[in-house]
């Protein structure tokens, strides 16, 4: 069909009004439809703009760039998280194994692996982001995985404060069992035990151990304590007495002198007197005792060292 140059269109109203006739040339008419047709086109596009977030452009959108960022952020945390949860495993195991070695208790299993609640809420959900479902599910998972590794971290630091706890209330109690010989040189000349008394021949029975050593040796305290007495009795010479708590008392007599107080704090291996030949005395030596609750015990199986100083 061939185009018009022009073409005529009637207007008749509904009224009495009279009719009118426009003429309007082809290319007005081409401009009109042309401008419609861009309008709804223009109006189409950037609908679709909107709901895609402008993915289609060349490039993607500014949003778009930033999902795929975030995806690769949690992929990467996902290894990391898997290689803190592998230390935390293995820190798990040595802690067992030194507990097991100085026979400490450990929490138990159900304890440890307990989960709590993670923070999930301080969380902005990218779940709700189109396109980043799956990221955000990820997230979540390493929100309840950090939380619980980090309770477990909490409960692997007490075990150790614990046994650190422990271990040294335990060196406490050792340092003040009496378990090192009161003398450098010396050598045993009486045991403890019934024995011949040196002066009368008599059975008699003998509550400690007798150390010969010339006057003046340096007699060291055997563990920790505090000066329980510092006097002179018949017998016994000068003697000292050191309480070491828990009834355990250690005695050191015939002293030539004496070099503490009555209630100073002593420690193992600290010199408090001078060996000598004071009281019943046949030559120069040390008489020494262990005495629990009051009753005097054969101290040689007290003594573990060899000699006083380590």
């Amino acid at each position: 069909m061939k185009l018009k140059r022009r073409y005529t269109f009637l207007y008749m109203p509904e009224d009495d009004r009279a009719c009118r006739q426009f003429n309007l040339p082809r290319w007005t008419l081409m401009a009109a439809g042309g401008a419609v047709f861009l309008l709804v086109l223009g109006t189409v596009l950037y609908g679709v703009d909107v709901r895609s977030g402008g993915a289609w452009r060349p490039g993607g959108s500014e949003l778009a760039r930033r999902n795929d960022h975030l995806r690769g952020a949690v992929h990467h945390l996902e290894g990391q998280v898997d290689g803190v949860r592998l230390e935390l495993a293995a820190v798990r195991a040595v802690q067992v194994e030194v507990a097991s070695t100085v026979n400490l208790p450990l929490p138990d299993d159900e304890t440890y692996a307990a989960g709590i609640g993670g923070r999930g809420d301080l969380l902005v959900r990218p779940a709700e982001i189109p396109g980043t479902a799956a990221a955000g599910t990820s997230l979540a998972d390493l929100d309840r995985d950090l939380a619980l590794m980090l309770r477990r971290a909490r409960i692997q630091q007490q075990g150790y404060r614990a046994m650190l706890d422990t271990l040294a209330a335990r060196g406490e109690a050792r340092n003040h069992i009496p378990s090192i010989r009161p003398l450098d040189t010396g050598w045993l000349s009486s045991r403890f035990g019934f024995r011949s008394d040196p002066f009368t021949g008599k059975q008699t029975f003998h509550r400690g151990l007798d150390f010969s050593t010339p006057v003046g040796t340096a007699v060291r305290v055997a563990a920790d304590g505090v000066v329980k007495a510092v006097q002179t009795q018949r017998g016994f010479g000068k003697v000292l007495k050191i309480d070491h708590g828990d009834g355990v008392t250690t005695v050191y007599a015939h002293l030539d002198r004496i070099l503490v107080e009555k209630g100073a704090k002593v420690h193992r291996g600290d010199v408090v007197a001078r060996s000598g030949n004071t009281g019943r005395s046949s030559a120069p030596h040390l008489h020494y005792e262990v005495r629990l609750g009051g009753r005097p015990v054969n101290p040689l199986p007290y003594i573990l060292d060899s000699y006083a100083r380590n």
